[in-house]
Parts: structure tokens; sequence; C-alpha cells
């Protein structure tokens, strides 16, 4: 019996498994926070309110080293963070023209992993940039 599985669904279960490796592994959980921003960003999941921040998080994480707990303690009691960062509407995977994606991950070996999830973030992170740079969201 043949299955119809779409891109959503593919990146979704790859998303998940990624998961399941990374709480299995330490190694692997490195690059925790940078899944799961990534794949947000990717697949449409922060609300416009919040999708800046989230890019502005994603730099923070990539090039000037603010780390996961520092971005917790910094805004544990902000309500645009505990409030309205998730997209509640149909996402939209096709907001941007993606180059690479969380399929391209290597799940063979952590350093692998890791440099992967780092690339597919630099360069979600630059597409994202550039067409706000050409068209203001």
């Amino acid at each position: 019996m043949a299955t119809n599985i779409n891109t959503s669904e593919l990146w979704e279960q790859k998303f998940f498994d990624c998961l399941a490796i990374e709480f299995s592994a330490p190694s692997y959980f490195k690059v925790h926070h940078l899944l799961v921003i990534t794949y947000m960003l990717q697949t449409d999941g922060y609300s416009p309110g919040y999708f800046h921040e989230a890019i502005k998080l994603l730099e923070g994480f990539l090039y000037e080293g603010i780390s996961p707990k520092q971005f917790i303690e910094f805004h544990q009691n902000s309500s645009d963070y505990k409030h309205g960062i998730e997209n509640k509407q149909q996402r939209n995977l096709n907001r941007f023209d993606w180059e690479i994606d969380i399929l391209s991950i290597s799940t063979l070996n952590a350093a692998a992993y890791c440099r992967d999830v780092r690339h597919w973030a630099e360069n979600v992170l630059q597409i994202i940039k550039n067409k706000l740079t050409e068209k203001s969201y």
C-alpha cells in the first residue's frame, strides 16, 4: 500500500528523529537550540509578531555566542516570550526559496550532525535575511 507523504510530514518526521537522537546522545544535543529554532523558522512555525525576534535569536546563537541558558534567563519574565510565539494559522513552507532543509542533516555521527545542523541554520538565516532585505515582511 502506497502512502502519499508531503514535504511537511517528511520534515516533521526528520525533526522528531533528530530530537530522539539528541535526547539519547549528549554529543548530538550540543546543537539542539539551533535545530529547534531553524526548524520553526523554516516551517513557518513562529507567529508574525515573534518571527523577527526568532531571527535575532538565531543570529545570537550562531554569531554572538548567546547560549540557550542566557536566552531563557533574559526572557523568562517576558510576556512576549510566554505568549504568542507559535504560528496558529496555516503554515507556508514555501514562504522562502529554501536551498536546503532538515532532510539534508546527517545523523551518522555527532560531528557530522552538529556540522550539518549549523550549516542548515546558517543557510536558513541567510535566505531569510536576503529576502527581508529585498522586501519587507
